[in-house]
C-alpha cells in the first residue's frame, strides 16, 4: 500500500470531503471520503471505496493507514 496523494476538495466549518488516491498490488485507485466532527466533538471519518470493498480489501487492511494520511492532510490544511 502506497498512499500517493490526499486532497481536501471541500471545507466547511469542521467539515471536509476529498479523494485520496493510493497504489496497491500494481493498481492505482480512488478513494473518496468526507470527516465531520459531532455534536459530541468526536471524528466521524467515512471512507467510500470507488469499487466493491469484496474486491479490494486493502480499505479496510490499511483503514489506520489511510486514516493517518487523510487526518493529516487535514491538520495541514486547517493551520
Amino acid at each position: 500500500m502506497e498512499i500517493s496523494k490526499v486532497v481536501i476538495e471541500r471545507h466547511d466549518g469542521d467539515t471536509f470531503c476529498g479523494v485520496l488516491t493510493y497504489e496497491h498490488d500494481m493498481r492505482q485507485q480512488l478513494l473518496t471520503w468526507s470527516f465531520a466532527l459531532n455534536e459530541q466533538r468526536k471524528v466521524v471519518l467515512l471512507l467510500y471505496p470507488s469499487t466493491s470493498a469484496m474486491l479490494y480489501p486493502e480499505v479496510q487492511q490499511y483503514y489506520r493507514e489511510l486514516a493517518d494520511a487523510i487526518l493529516g492532510a487535514i491538520g495541514q490544511g486547517v493551520k
